[in-house]
């Protein structure tokens, strides 16, 4: 099994790197491979690459020039690839019985980074199994689906329970820019806990600091990833039963989103929510977040029995009580939870469920994102 990215480092991280390059280079049978050299024989300025290997591709010779990150984020991807190629272009022609090629390496190489080296015209390659590489007569390239090393920690660093807070902050309004100070507040969060988001945003080049302070520069793909991390995981559910419907129904929970604080410990959530932010599917059953407070509130306004006739109301108490911070008030007296945890919480609830969700994204959340907005 491979390990995680921390406990490679250093000289195993380039052993395993170099061994991967060559495992890929092998099998081509016009290419012969040839030494490698820990000291490439130029540096720019204090700079110089990690390592050259020498080989033989059909009958002209080529030096590989590689740097190896042990982070492969595009922050660090796009570092390198343009050091590598300004590196080549500068010093390699010293070498007139060679021809060069710049190659990035990594743990794991992201898509986003793989188009980073591409449009450098970098070569790249990674330890899960990804590859681009292109020069003369060779050309080979792979693609792995998953990230190895680092999926645990970027869920924990980017899309833990306290993150969340700010990333819906900082996704409601994508154009805004964020002093650190301000985040911090607004999510009820300390200065600490934004400054890790922010580095880590930063590193995935989701976001931007620009004079206002930090703001998202590609929200649907932060988003996106958001989505795939995300699972629907309440410390505690309970399914109940109402006798109310209809207008009784509304009226009851009205009064109970008002007693409850008007959504501070209780609110409308999945297709409940979805219902009054973008109507799309009408479920009958009623869902709903709640704390302690917020649930004992429900219990009596709306009149809740244990679901031995069927049940049709849905009790979360959330993780993180920050889904009561960033509520919206869809219509008078109706508290649900934000457009952005509206969007998770439909997306992975079932097939009909994620069909209401890219509704909502279509009209809730992508028209707030245009400028202007």
């Amino acid at each position: 099994m491979l390990k995680s990215i921390s406990n490679i480092e250093g000289s195993e991280l380039e052993t395993q790197a170099l061994a991967k390059l060559r495992a890929l280079l092998k099998p081509v049978p016009f290419v012969s491979l040839g030494s490698q050299s820990a000291e490439p024989e130029f540096a720019a300025g204090s700079w110089r690459p990690d390592i050259a290997i020498d080989l033989q591709a059909d009958g002209d010779a080529w030096t590989l020039i590689c740097e190896i990150k042990a982070d492969g984020q595009p922050r660090y991807v796009r570092g390198a690839a343009l050091q590598l190629r300004d590196y080549v272009q500068r010093f390699a022609p010293a070498d007139a019985h060679a021809r060069a090629y710049p190659v990035v390496m990594a743990p794991f190489i992201s898509p986003a980074s793989a188009e980073i080296c591409k449009e450098a015209g970098v070569g790249f390659a990674d330890l899960a199994g990804n590859c681009h590489l292109a020069f003369g007569r060779v050309y080979i390239e792979k693609s792995a689906s998953e990230n190895p090393f680092r999926k645990r920690r970027l869920q924990r660093s980017i899309f833990s329970a306290k993150s969340a807070r700010l990333l819906r902050l900082l996704l409601a309004e994508p154009h805004r820019p964020w002093r650190v100070a301000q985040l911090a507040e607004n999510a009820q969060v300390s200065l600490g806990q934004v400054s890790n988001l922010r580095q880590r945003l930063l590193a995935e080049e989701w976001a931007v600091v620009e004079k206002g302070g930090l703001r998202i520069s590609k929200p649907r793909e932060l988003l996106a990833a958001w989505r795939l991390a995300y699972r629907l995981e309440p410390a505690a559910s309970e399914s109940c039963y109402t006798l109310l419907h209809g207008q009784t129904l509304e009226k009851a929970l009205r009064n109970a989103l008002a007693q409850a604080g008007n959504g501070e410990h209780a609110l409308l959530a999945s297709y409940s929510a979805g219902r009054w932010l973008a109507p799309f599917a009408r479920v009958a059953s009623l869902y709903l977040y709640a704390d302690a407070q917020g649930e004992a509130v429900l219990r009596e306004q709306l009149k809740l029995e244990p679901p031995g006739k069927g049940a049709n109301v849905s009790l979360m108490r959330p993780k993180d009580e920050g889904v009561f911070l960033d509520r919206v008030e869809a219509a008078e007296g109706i508290w649900c939870t934000s457009p952005i945890q509206t969007y998770l919480d439909l997306a992975v609830s079932g097939e009909r469920a994620a069909e209401a969700a890219e509704h909502l994204f279509n009209e809730r959340i992508a028209p707030g994102w245009k400028p202007g907005k």
